[in-house]
């Protein structure tokens, strides 16, 4: 018989220092989704103000790449206080979970590029106008620039399953073995 670490409660001394004390009564795996939503609002609201502002000087992965840079410490900040609880201390935390964050950058800049190469958003555009135009869909206009919505909606649910998995790797509790349990 296995213990569910998702929706099993940490004892009082195993509590970890998260945001508020009652956020420790929720699931682990809730916390990381609700943190890794809130993470992804402010992060696409930031990259596409970045596209919008700068996509005449950059392409969109180079956006990307700097937007996404500049967030892995405010990211493993938000995720900390809300899901792992607060690290002693907090420096080498960043430095082991950094390496997530660059290889989600990485991925996320290669799908960004490559996306952006196959005008995927363009796609998702006239795919969504021409079968759902019922709900609300238009038809792009030709001289009207394209954006990134979609392909930054593709790209965040990427390096959000590679993130969470390597997340759950280091950061969970670490497990000791019972001394007579062996495999």
């Amino acid at each position: 018989m296995g213990i569910d670490v998702a929706s099993s409660k940490p004892s009082a001394e195993d509590k970890p220092r998260l945001l508020h004390d009652s956020l420790n009564n929720i699931p682990q795996s809730i916390r990381y989704s609700a943190a890794g939503f809130f993470n992804n609002v402010i992060f696409l609201t930031v990259f596409n103000l970045a596209v919008a502002s700068f996509d005449h000087l950059y392409p969109a992965s180079r956006i990307y790449s700097v937007v996404y840079l500049i967030f892995i410490p405010f990211g493993h900040a938000v995720t900390s206080i809300i899901v792992f609880g607060w690290p002693k201390p907090y420096l080498s935390s960043l430095l082991s979970n950094a390496p997530i964050g660059l290889t989600a950058m990485a991925l996320g800049t290669v799908c960004t590029g490559y996306l952006d190469s196959i005008s995927f958003n363009e796609t998702a555009e006239d795919f969504l106008a021409s079968r759902f135009s019922v709900l609300g869909f238009e038809e792009r206009n030709e001289g009207e620039e394209p954006g990134e919505f979609y392909s930054s909606l593709a790209v965040t649910a990427t390096t959000g399953v590679w993130s969470y998995v390597l997340s759950m790797m280091i950061n969970a509790p670490k497990k000791t073995k019972e001394p007579g349990k062996e495999l």
